[in-house]
């Protein structure tokens, strides 16, 4: 029997609108709070798999796949088109002073300052447009950045702000500048002995040069800071850590009442990037994490302790095997913490499943704790331990990292700040087998990378470089530092992504895009793996998602 003809015509028409339904995305099968699409979404799983497409739901990823398959599949109450983009895990800072970052807005900035001169004018002017304050604070000088190369003293400021104390950070933290009013207020004289640490005297006076332990001893300035000014601090460390792509930070070494905030502002919602939050290794704070035990939510971990072995390069208070190569004495630096404190915190973290990361710069601190690890990790292990900076290795400790499962966490960054006086520091024998990256990456396979902010920029993508390229930023070669160290595009990529997972035990939910992990990603304008060298520079976030939530 002949079909009729109108009843054929209605069936091909209700087919070829089936088929437009199908084809224009209209039909969906499932729900999602987000779908990114039009993109070139790096997983950075195993075989780091790409994707046009991604669907999230409840902040975790539920499917990645071919752009029809994801548009087809999901009704998306938030859809971003990333324009054939690059996106890839949100990255992860492994080494960084996130809440000092953030009180460091509130300082003087005296990063760049050419002389001493120009950091004392920078402080007169903050002192006049804050004449009621008290302790005046600042951050940044360099005096490798000078004509004269000296160490600055307080003749000035005893002069300009006799009552009034002052407190000038070097860029790295390890030492400082204080006027005599300062002294005063924390009761130190030339009659005061601080192990490990400077209190430099000139014709039995001391001169304001503080270096490390004893410039740890105003670290209280900062602790008795008000509480709204603690709160903007994070909050402001994370609008700027947003901006540069960064979904979690590794801060190295918090006290209780840090962390504290931080659980009070994201149980507020305000504060929304993820913390590994470092505890400072001071008695009061063990105390505390043995009562009350590790920290693990989604967002907050506390499970690691920081403690400082030695000194920076730039101040001389690294820990060297040899004596400096550029003073005319027999010094080597400085130890911070005896071999006795080193074994008790590191019976105290195996005791209590915490993990221990050490402050080591100098090839002798690097091997003083690398042998302290192996007395109590006995062999392979999983707890993680970890060597901060490992800056200046001696070749033979290097199986140690392996021997014991030990993790190397580095900032590449720190060369091209270091180089141009690191070489004079060191003698051009041990520079060469300094930031010695990719020598340490094959140890155990892997690297955390960091920036150690502020000490440092904040961006990641200035760790990209200075790790792949191992060259200033104009491009020049650094002299003497051999390219060989420099990491491959995806080792420096898994540097700032899964490997940093693995360093905070959060693998199973960061570091990768895959199914079931958290959406934290990031939208750039180009691709860090394909784009020229002298084109990583230009390299910029265009979007940043936590939980699959846009944040900046």
């Amino acid at each position: 029997m002949a079909l009729d003809p109108k009843l054929a015509l209605r069936m091909k028409y209700s087919s070829i609108l089936s088929v437009a339904v199908f084809l224009t995305g209209c039909y969906h099968t499932e729900d999602a709070d987000l779908v990114v699409h039009n993109a070139i979404i790096h997983s950075m799983d195993e075989a780091n798999t790409t994707y046009q497409a991604m669907a999230v739901r409840d902040g975790r990823i539920i499917e990645l796949g071919p752009e029809r398959q994801i548009m087809n599949r999901y009704a998306a109450t938030v859809t971003y088109d990333a324009q054939g983009r690059p996106v890839y895990p949100g990255f992860i800072d492994g080494h960084c002073h996130f809440f000092g970052y953030g009180l460091n807005k509130q300082k003087i900035d005296l990063q760049g300052v050419r002389s001493w001169d120009e950091a004392i004018e920078r402080t007169a002017l903050f002192a006049k447009a804050h004449p009621k304050g008290d302790w005046i604070l600042g951050r940044g000088w360099d005096q490798n950045l000078w004509a004269d190369k000296t160490f600055p003293d307080n003749d000035e400021l005893n002069e300009l702000f006799p009552d009034r104390p002052i407190f000038l950070q070097r860029v790295d933290g390890h030492a400082a500048v204080v006027n005599q009013a300062a002294l005063d207020r924390v009761g130190l004289s030339a009659n005061s002995a601080i192990a490990g640490g400077i209190l430099e005297l000139r014709n039995g006076k001391p001169t304001g040069l503080i270096v490390d332990n004893v410039a740890d001893l105003f670290q209280k300035i900062f602790e008795d800071a008000e509480q709204t000014a603690k709160r903007q601090a994070l909050l402001d460390a994370q609008a700027d850590c947003f901006e540069k792509g960064l979904t979690m930070v590794c801060d190295a070494g918090l006290d209780v009442g840090t962390i504290e905030l931080i659980q009070q502002l994201q149980s507020e919602g305000l504060l929304k990037i993820r913390v590994y939050a470092m505890v400072a290794d001071k008695p009061e704070n063990l105390e505390h994490f043995a009562k009350a035990g590790p920290i693990d939510t989604d967002r907050l971990w506390v499970r690691s302790v920081k403690v400082y072995g030695d000194g920076s390069l730039g101040s001389r208070g690294a820990l060297l095997k040899e004596p400096y190569s550029d003073v005319d004495s027999a010094y080597h630096g400085l130890l911070r913490a005896s071999r006795t404190h080193m074994l008790e915190v590191a019976n105290w973290c195996a005791q209590h499943n915490f993990q221990m990361v050490t402050h080591c710069i100098g090839d002798s601190m690097d091997g003083f704790m690398l042998d302290v690890y192996a007395e109590v990790l006995k062999g392979t292990n999983d707890k993680r331990w970890r060597i901060e900076h490992a800056q200046c290795m001696d070749p033979r400790d290097m199986h140690l990292f392996a021997e014991n499962s030990i993790i190397p966490s580095v900032q590449p960054t720190h060369l091209l700040s270091d180089a141009p006086w690191a070489i004079d520091r060191l003698g051009p024998e041990r520079f060469k087998t300094a930031y010695a990256w990719n020598s340490l990456r094959k140890q155990i396979g892997m690297v955390a990378l960091g920036t150690d902010f502020p000490v440092e920029d904040i961006d990641p993508l200035a760790t990209f470089y200075a790790a792949v390229v191992r060259k200033y930023r104009d491009g020049s070669a650094i002299v003497g530092s051999p390219m060989a160290e420099a990491l491959s595009r995806e080792d420096a990529l898994r540097g700032m992504t899964i490997w940093n997972a693995i360093a905070s035990f959060t693998e199973n939910d960061l570091g990768s895009l895959e199914t079931g992990k958290r959406a934290d990603i990031v939208v750039l304008n180009g691709d860090p793996l394909k784009v020229d060298a002298d084109m990583i520079t230009k390299l910029r976030v265009e979007a940043t998602f936590v939980n699959g939530e846009q944040v900046h």
